[in-house]
């Protein structure tokens, strides 16, 4: 899935953010109006009138930032975008905090139209602990009243996701995660949970002391939160080997990731599941190395 860069200033600073600091940095004027239509249009024609395609074979863009809900002309965009991308599935990432503005969520959401997905970062299951990830007081109400928005206004055809990044600051916050999750969602429908492993890249790179965390001691928290994953209807795991993960979760993993970024250690070599395994992204597997990994055999 294609990503376009919507807009390069965003209201949180994230621990963990992928992004560069020089992105935030750089002049804004690249991405407005005409200046967005333009790099559009040159994506429709670098498809050959043939959009990307996602695992389901549909068409597919991903809008991403920064923060792209902070465009001073987001809806207008989105609206044009979804004009030009007819039947083809949008995504957008962001924070949340703009929908806690319920007039915006029902015209952001309006303006999607159908197919269309977003996902949402939770950092933690207190004002205190996602705020001290995001580094903004306030963040963690914000994008909860977001959540709520969105449930509240979504319609066919679109679905939320929550995402859970997973690193040293919050690992131990797991079980309350999902807890605050299913105590405050359960009830409705068409979305998903995704819980991953944080990626050494951008920001997160530069502070890999504060977040520096194995993927066998993360694998292990997860773990031992199978019975509460269980409960929810539809739950993903991003970045996790399968021989890390309990049996019953590994169904739950997904490759999301190109062949170019993943690394097999030689214990891989030998694995009757590698094939349907992420094995190490390749930032981690510099750093780490094979941390633990050993072949499974067919069941």
């Amino acid at each position: 899935m294609p990503d376009i860069p919507f807009w390069n200033k965003c209201d949180n600073n994230c621990l963990m953010c992928a992004n560069e600091p020089s992105f935030a940095r750089a002049p804004s004027g690249r991405y407005l109006l005409k200046a967005q239509i333009k790099r559009f249009e040159s994506y429709l024609e670098g498809f050959s009138g043939a959009y990307a395609k996602n695992a389901d074979n549909r068409a597919a863009l991903n809008l991403t930032g920064g923060e792209p809900t902070l465009h001073p002309d987001f809806l207008k965009l989105l609206t044009y975008f979804r004009k030009r991308t007819a039947g083809a599935e949008l995504s957008l990432l962001s924070n949340g905090r703009r929908f806690a503005d319920a007039a915006f969520a029902g015209a952001a959401l309006r303006a999607a139209g159908a197919p269309f997905s977003v996902a949402v970062a939770m950092h933690g299951s207190t004002p205190a602990g996602h705020d001290a990830v995001t580094g903004v007081s306030g963040s963690f109400a914000a994008s909860l009243a977001g959540l709520r928005n969105i449930f509240a206004n979504k319609g066919p055809g679109q679905t939320l996701e929550i995402r859970l990044v997973l690193h040293r600051r919050n690992i131990k916050d797991l079980r309350d995660m999902l807890s605050l999750l299913l105590r405050e969602f359960y009830c409705f429908k068409e979305w998903r949970v995704v819980a991953l492993h944080y990626e050494l890249e951008g920001r997160a790179l530069r502070n890999s002391k504060s977040l520096s965390l194995r993927l066998n001691a993360s694998a292990s928290v997860i773990n031992s939160c199978a019975g509460l994953i269980r409960r929810f209807k539809e739950f993903r795991l991003y970045h996790y080997p399968l021989c890390l993960l309990k049996k019953e979760l590994r169904p739950l993993a997904w490759v999301t990731l190109p062949p170019e970024d993943r690394v097999y250690p030689g214990a891989c070599a030998t694995c009757a599941s590698r094939a349907g395994c992420v094995g190490l992204m390749a930032p981690y597997y510099t750093r780490f190395g094979p941390d633990g990994l050993h072949p499974l055999r067919k069941s």
